[in-house]
């Protein structure tokens, strides 16, 4: 089962410039995803893993990655950038806009924030 699902969390996070493992009832994920939205990303995909079966082995996954074993796990140009509570702190001190502005990742209408 490893194998698999280490091939698909690489797979997902190679093909998606903002990718975002999280679960829709952890407020933790919400604000992540708030927090991009709010700054702009003008896309991002998002794995709500708790509907999965293999969920336990996608947060396994992440935690050998990352260094963290709780969701949200956040990617920004295939690299981890942290949770949601990093990605707010980033995002109050202009350095997630920078990120994201350097990748060509915000709507035409936030790209001058």
């Amino acid at each position: 089962m490893a194998a698999p699902v280490r091939s698909l969390v690489k797979s997902l996070i190679d093909a998606n410039k903002v990718m975002v493992f999280s679960k829709s009832y952890c407020p933790f994920c919400m604000m992540a995803k708030d927090v991009l939205k709010e700054a702009g990303v003008n896309k991002m995909k998002v794995l709500e893993i708790e509907e999965r079966d293999d969920a336990f082995h996608i947060q396994d996954i992440l935690r050998e990655m990352t260094g963290v074993s709780t969701v949200p796990s956040v990617f920004i140009n295939h690299k981890y950038v942290g949770g949601g509570t990093k990605l707010q702190e980033m995002f109050e001190e202009g350095e997630l806009q920078k990120i994201l502005r350097e990748h060509g990742l915000l709507n035409a209408s936030n790209s001058k924030l």
